[in-house]
């Protein structure tokens, strides 16, 4: 059975950045207590992260489609070498795709919002 993270309360979470992981911690409606691990991590943006964050859903976002919708972020952010050194944005999104990098949208009922590049992800109950 799937496990819903739908309207679930996010409990914290933590980067490891030697083992190259994000974990989301968080209590589902059904009282479970539940992890969201992003595993070959390399960065997050989170906006509103506050306690009792209300979760919607995590999606798989197109690349493609992410960059042309966020482009001046991330030439923005080319200024500070995030995620990675890089001279405009295609280059970067260029990495993300021949590393099998993949953009996991965070959407949020209340609070904690935002994205994720990582390879993959898994929910695992705790």
């Amino acid at each position: 059975m799937k496990i819903s993270i739908h309207d679930g309360v996010v409990i914290g979470y933590a980067v490891n950045f030697l083992k190259h992981e994000l974990l989301i911690d968080i209590e589902t409606v059904a009282d479970e207590a539940v992890t969201v691990a992003f595993d070959n991590y390399l960065a997050h943006d989170f906006e509103h992260v506050m306690a009792g964050s209300i979760l919607f859903d995590i999606e798989e976002a197109d690349v493609t489609t992410f960059f042309v919708k966020n482009r001046e972020q991330f030439e923005a952010h080319k200024l500070h070498a995030w995620p990675i050194w890089y001279d405009d944005v295609e280059e970067l999104k260029q990495y993300l795709q021949n590393n099998n990098y993949k953009c996991y949208v965070v959407f949020s009922s209340f609070g904690l919002s935002g994205y994720i590049f990582a390879k993959t992800f898994e929910i695992k109950k705790k």
